[in-house]
């Protein structure tokens, strides 16, 4: 039996433990919108065996009524530092099939680790 992921409201706080943060799915994203890496946790919410490719654009894995807002809030996180969006929206799994997702991006590209962080809540 698995644990449950952390509340929302732990990510939005930033209080989440080392611990708690190797259970959420999780992606991290460069300035671009290429993704650089995903954990093993996001790997299996986005429905990717540790063996697939995922394809390193973001926005292609978006839907496209999603899209325009998500390319929107990462623009402002690049040029005008916003510090966080949140979503609701479809991405595409690693089967080919639009599955919904609590997103929040987190920017932290001024940060050492110079990157978005968005963490995943399947629903």
């Amino acid at each position: 039996m698995t644990a449950p992921a952390p509340s929302v409201s732990t990510f939005e706080s930033g209080s989440a433990s080392k611990n708690e943060l190797s259970r959420v799915p999780i992606l991290t994203l460069d300035r671009e919108g290429t993704i650089q890496h995903s954990n093993k946790p996001a790997r299996r919410a986005l429905e990717y065996s540790s063996e697939d490719s995922i394809d390193p654009c973001f926005f292609s894995h978006v839907h496209g009524r999603n899209l325009q807002r998500v390319m929107r809030d990462l623009a402002h996180m690049v040029n005008h530092r916003k510090q966080r969006a949140r979503w609701l929206l479809r991405l595409r799994t690693g089967n080919g099939r639009w599955r919904w997702y609590r997103a929040i991006a987190r920017n932290r590209l001024n940060h050492s680790s110079a990157a978005i962080r968005v963490h995943l809540r399947p629903l």
